[in-house]
């Protein structure tokens, strides 16, 4: 009877751990069914590539980035032979497809990938770590936002100083051509960062006998009222605007396209948000300064081996800049 009772014991603790096996395939195998479709997969896996390459990169971000992503991945993925490496794009294409970013990490962590190159939207706060089956950690460079909170190696984004010298740059002619050109950064001001980007921008002006300029450095409502102001000041008959946020850059063209004297404001943006794209072939965005995605792209992959050589990686690296001009 023992023998029976031990027998059974043993056969309930084997169905268990089959049914517990079972549930666990099926559950993994949901979670990438249910993630691959609304992902834009660009790349090939290891077993279609028909080459054998050791490391496997994954690009990944949100649909409102989808198509600076794009050119990340391009820039990546140029290096790829080079760094014997298969790089992909796990990136959804539409706003009803989107999901966090945290599920784009798990599943990073899911496939054991070598390394990640991730979009930060401002919205993010934190993420948890990726880590392999083994529990070792994958590297990842972030792009975007800067957050610190972020379990990242290095972050690629803007040089602020140099920055603010730069939009000057751009907008100097724009600037002197107007009766009034307002300086747009909202709920920044105590930023030292972007202090620094409005001293420098500040000192271009100055130095460049450019006069009638004005920082609108408040909260968002107060800086959108003064603009609308600005904009129906009939003694005011063309007006430039400066954005030095890609949220005051959308916010403003908001303004100017719904505004019947729009027309009569000349915008720089800044940032690579997926509308800028439509505003700028409309021409309701006269110019857009943003970072270069093709060589950020390149950039990152470098960044990441030298981190897998040499155990160690620069934390912040300035990113070059691209200007496109409106219709």
């Amino acid at each position: 009877m023992k023998g029976d009772d031990s027998s059974f014991k043993n056969k309930v603790f084997l169905t268990l751990l089959v049914a517990a096996v079972v549930f666990l395939v099926a559950g993994i195998i949901l979670f990438i069914s249910n993630i691959l479709p609304r992902l834009n997969t660009q790349g090939a896996i290891f077993e279609s590539t028909g080459q054998e390459r050791k490391n496997h990169i994954i690009v990944i971000g949100q649909a409102d980035n989808s198509a600076f992503l794009n050119q990340v991945f391009e820039g990546a993925e140029s290096l790829a032979l080079q760094f014997n490496s298969v790089v992909e794009l796990h990136a959804p294409t539409l706003q009803a497809e989107n999901m966090s970013l945290q599920t784009l990490v798990d599943y990073a962590s899911l496939v054991n990938c070598d390394g990640i190159i991730s979009y930060i939207n401002p919205q993010v706060k934190n993420l948890k770590k990726p880590v392999r089956a083994d529990g070792s950690e994958i590297p990842m460079i972030t792009i975007g936002h800067y957050n610190p909170e972020i379990p990242q190696i290095s972050f690629i984004g803007n040089n602020y100083s140099s920055l603010g010298w730069q939009l000057g740059v751009e907008s100097e002619k724009m600037a002197k051509k107007s009766d009034r050109t307002f300086v747009l950064i909202s709920g920044k001001s105590t930023n030292p960062n972007y202090g620094n980007m409005v001293s420098n921008l500040v000192t271009f002006y100055k130095s460049n006998d450019v006069k009638s300029f004005e920082i609108l450095d408040k909260s968002t409502g107060e800086n959108e009222e003064r603009i609308l102001s600005a904009i129906r000041n009939s003694e005011l008959k063309n007006i430039s605007i400066v954005c030095l946020t890609e949220e005051d850059t959308l916010r403003t063209m908001r303004i100017v396209s719904s505004v019947p004297a729009g027309h009569k404001a000349k915008v720089l943006g800044f940032g690579e948000n997926e509308t800028f794209e439509i505003y700028l072939k409309k021409g309701l965005l006269t110019k857009l300064v943003s970072l270069d995605p093709v060589k950020i792209g390149r950039t990152a992959m470098m960044e990441l081996f030298e981190y897998k050589t040499r155990g160690y990686a620069n934390n912040y690296i300035s990113a070059e800049i691209r200007v496109r001009n409106g219709k």
